[in-house]
Formats: C-alpha cells, sequence, structure tokens
C-alpha cells in the first residue's frame, strides 16, 4: 500500500497538477492560487522549523474558517503549554487570522499555505511532506490530500482526524468512498462529529469519539464578549440597554439578500437586527433597498457609528461580533438557508439563543442536527411561516446556554504527544 500511494503520489498526482496549472495559467482562479501560495517562500514563519534545527510538537491542518474555529481552543491551548506548532491551511478565507496568531507566538508557530498548485517534491514549502517536522497530524474533516495519506503511511508518523461526518453520505444515500475510509484505516484516533456520523463509522469498523469542539470556542467567544466590544464595537453599552428594552427582538445572522423574503409580514414593533453573511458594498444595498421596500427604516452600524439611533432595523455592517451578539438574543434566525446551505447554528445555540430558524438547505449541516435534538431550532420556507413561528414562541425565556462536558478528556487525547 505504501509503495503504491508514494508511485501514484509523485508520478500520476503530482505531474497532474503541475500540468494543469501550468497550461491553465490564463485561469484568474489558478493565477490567484498561484500567487497565495507563493507567499510561503517570502515570510519567515512559513520556513520549516528544519531551519532553525528544530521539531514541532503537532502540525494542525484545517481549510478554511470553519475548520480552524474547531480546532482553535485546542491550539490556544496548546500554546499555553508551551508546544511548539506547525498550522497548515488551505483557504484565503483564514489567513488573516493565522498569521495575526503567528506573529503573538512567533516562537512557536510556523504556518504554511498548503501548496495544491505549486507543490513540488524536495522543495521546504512546495512539498507538505518535506515541511512538516511534527509526528502528529490533526486533520479536520475536508482535506483529505494524497500528500497526507501518504504521510500517515509512515510507521512513526500518528495522524488524528476531527469532525469527520457522514452526512453527505447519508443525504445522497452513498458509502462512504474507498478514500476516504483509508483516511479512516490509518488515525489513530477519530473524532466525529455527531452520534450518527459515530454509528455509521462504528458499522464500517472504526471506533471513534463524539464531540463538536466549536462548542468551547464559542463559549470563550461569549465570555470574553465585552473585551472584544470595547475595540470593534464601542457604542455597544447603549446598543444593550437599547435590545434590553426591547419587549420583543430578532437577530437575522449571516444574512443573505435571499432571506429578505421572509421579513414581509414582520410586524412593526419587532426589534429586527441584521447581520449580512457578506458586507461588499453591492449585498449591503440590497439590504438597505429591500428593508425600506418592505416598509422598515434602516439605522446602519459601521466603523463610523459613534451614536446610537433608536430605530426598529439595524444594520450591523461590520465582521467578527456576530458569534458574540447571539448573546443578547432569544431568538434568531440564521441565513444560508436558500443558498447552499445553511451557516453557523451552533453559535446562537452555545450563547443561549432558545429559538432559532433557518431556511431549507441544511442536509449538509451536522450542527443543524445537534440543534434539532435540543429542540431548539424549526425550518421556515415562507413569510407566514416565519410570523407563526415568532408568535408561537413564549414571550419569558431563561438563558439557557449549552453545557460543555468533557472538553479537557477529549482536548487531551488530540493535543497529547
Amino acid at each position: 500500500m505504501k509503495s503504491i500511494s508514494w508511485f501514484l503520489m509523485w508520478f500520476v498526482y503530482f505531474p497532474l497538477i503541475r500540468i494543469l496549472s501550468i497550461l491553465l495559467f490564463w485561469n484568474r482562479r489558478i493565477s490567484d492560487r498561484m500567487v497565495f501560495e507563493k507567499k510561503n517562500k517570502f515570510e519567515w514563519l512559513a520556513h520549516s522549523f528544519k531551519e532553525v534545527n528544530e521539531k514541532a510538537d503537532i502540525c494542525f491542518e484545517f481549510s478554511s474558517e470553519g475548520e480552524y474555529q474547531q480546532v482553535a481552543p485546542l491550539i490556544d491551548d496548546s500554546l499555553q503549554q508551551g508546544k511548539k506548532l506547525e498550522l497548515v491551511f488551505f483557504s484565503p478565507s483564514v489567513e488573516k487570522a493565522i498569521l495575526k496568531l503567528a506573529a503573538t507566538y512567533p516562537a512557536q508557530i510556523r504556518y504554511l499555505r498548503y501548496p495544491f498548485l505549486r507543490i513540488f517534491p524536495f522543495i521546504r514549502r512546495r512539498s507538505f511532506s518535506h515541511w512538516v517536522t511534527a509526528k502528529t497530524l490533526v486533520l479536520v474533516r475536508y482535506d483529505l490530500f494524497p500528500e497526507f495519506l501518504l504521510w500517515s503511511l509512515q510507521k512513526e508518523n500518528i495522524l488524528k482526524l476531527i469532525w469527520i461526518s457522514f452526512k453527505k453520505e447519508r443525504f445522497l444515500n452513498q458509502r462512504p468512498s474507498w478514500w476516504k475510509c483509508q483516511f479512516l484505516k490509518n488515525a489513530k484516533s477519530i473524532i466525529y462529529a455527531g452520534l450518527p456520523d459515530y454509528k455509521q463509522g462504528s458499522d464500517l469498523g472504526f471506533s471513534g469519539k463524539v464531540f463538536d469542539f466549536r462548542l468551547e470556542q464559542i463559549q470563550r467567544r461569549v465570555e470574553r464578549k465585552d473585551d472584544k466590544f470595547k475595540s470593534l464595537l464601542p457604542i455597544y453599552p447603549d446598543l444593550k440597554l437599547f435590545f434590553d428594552k426591547a419587549d420583543k427582538k430578532i437577530i437575522v445572522g449571516n444574512a443573505w439578500p435571499s432571506d429578505l423574503f421572509l421579513l414581509r409580514d414582520l410586524p412593526e414593533e419587532i426589534l429586527l437586527v441584521i447581520v449580512p453573511h457578506q458586507l461588499t458594498e453591492d449585498v449591503l444595498n440590497h439590504f438597505r433597498q429591500g428593508l425600506k421596500v418592505i416598509g422598515r427604516d434602516v439605522f446602519e452600524i459601521n466603523d463610523q457609528t459613534h451614536n446610537l439611533k433608536s430605530e426598529k432595523t439595524i444594520l450591523i455592517n461590520k465582521k467578527g461580533i456576530l458569534c458574540e451578539l447571539y448573546a443578547d438574543f432569544n431568538l434568531a434566525y440564521v441565513g444560508g438557508g436558500f443558498e447552499g446551505s445553511i451557516h453557523s447554528v451552533l453559535e446562537p445555540l452555545v450563547a443561549g439563543t432558545q429559538a432559532i430558524a433557518c431556511g431549507p438547505a441544511h442536509h449538509r449541516s451536522t450542527e443543524y442536527d445537534v440543534a434539532k435534538s435540543a429542540g431548539r431550532i424549526s425550518e421556515i420556507n415562507t413569510p407566514e411561516q416565519f410570523v407563526l413561528w415568532i408568535n408561537n414562541l413564549e414571550k419569558k425565556w431563561e438563558r439557557d446556554r449549552m453545557e460543555i462536558q468533557n472538553y479537557e478528556q477529549m482536548r487531551e487525547l488530540v493535543i497529547s504527544c
């Protein structure tokens, strides 16, 4: 198996990727990716620990921001324990967060934008296999690249899989692929996204545990929300007083313009707070105009906002504060359900939001299953259902954050080495 994988990696997969990247250099997505990966060459914290004769304790690999948040508490706790870490990521969406973290811990962190197109064997920064020094790789969910499997086949290396899910396979009524099963077979430990995934993994002969580390990360963010708001949302004290005075309020988080039609019949007296998923001027204009059409006067909060205006519709034009804002709302609608898939419903769930709604596109979300099992989420398809959902809910609520159990035990399962 090892020799076959090695041959396929360096004599089939690698030449194919290189040839395609050269032939398609004119493609914007290809050229942007090449520029993104080339940054590894010029940033010294992207250089391997090997260049200073040191070794990392653990390597974490994640695709984008969502997967990073899954292991963020593990990374933070590892750094506090003095461990040296290698952080490998695929998407530009998480680049800023990783560079900021590495600048804070330059002696403990090295990072690598995964060289997908610029991959070249035997050259550090262009091959994960020759860049990495850790003997433990924590792989988060999606990036089942051949190089990672080949690395895991080396006797001294340890592969740990986090947030493994078979929800897509269940939705399509398919068995997990042979390729995915090879990763599961070579993993020393597996942590599944949910109980249905654990059961399906067990049926395939793979043992493991069930845990979602984002629960811990979200709880930590909510506990530190006042500190974040001091710098990112200075008017928060006045805003919170305004929220607390409202008889009924709802936050629409990670909203898309496609969600706007649901608000058509929303009673005017309800305080509506909208946080768009994207903050481009085009998207913001869709919300401004769409809310005006349904008769709601909008007060927009952005970086230049210093004074609060008492309007029943507030549009939040700021990044990085939605998770913390959920803690002030008992009702939340999570967007994306009329796009490809809903966004995080764990954030309002852990923050203490009692009733959550979303659109119909939730088949890819393991978080929906968690919220459903807790009896806290409803699927909404029409404006009439949206108003009925709000009217059928009790007016008085007690804050009830999800209790995070066994985090320390599960943390040690992952970061002990």
